[in-house]
């Protein structure tokens, strides 16, 4: 598996800067978003067209963003918009999905702490086209 770590400027969703055209990419993010306080409606578009087949996975403070579990949820919203920190991340996901940009794999909501508590992780994972070589299941 060949892998390129490079800046991305959320703001810009630019990825031409991957030097090889590849059938199947892979993204991860995490705790990116929190750098910025929206990212453009067009930002999944952009990311997902990147190859023919790109999954992507990312492990990120939006939870607060999706629902409120509770206290923690607030105080994480709280957090987040005392630190100008990411408030479209989960709207811009869900848009994507209903207008076909991307297929929706998995949601978890607030699944992962660390130590600071009000700024829980949350886990997406979503796919665009078709991927002619799925994973292999072993039994």
């Amino acid at each position: 598996m060949k892998t390129q770590f490079f800046h991305f400027n959320h703001l810009e969703p630019d990825l031409s800067m991957i030097s090889e055209k590849f059938e199947r990419v892979f993204i991860f993010t995490v705790h990116t978003i929190e750098q910025v306080t929206r990212i453009p409606d067009n930002w999944f578009s952009a990311v997902s067209k990147v190859a023919p087949f790109v999954r992507c996975v990312h492990i990120e403070p939006f939870g607060f963003q999706a629902t409120q579990l509770g206290s923690l949820s607030k105080k994480h919203k709280e957090f987040f918009v005392k630190n100008q920190g990411n408030m479209n991340f989960y709207e811009n996901f869900l848009k994507a999905k209903d207008r076909n940009e991307i297929e929706i794999e998995d949601c978890l909501i607030e699944n992962l702490y660390s130590t600071d508590m009000c700024n829980m992780s949350s886990f997406a994972v979503w796919k665009h086209g078709e991927d002619r070589f799925p994973p292999h299941i072993i039994e």
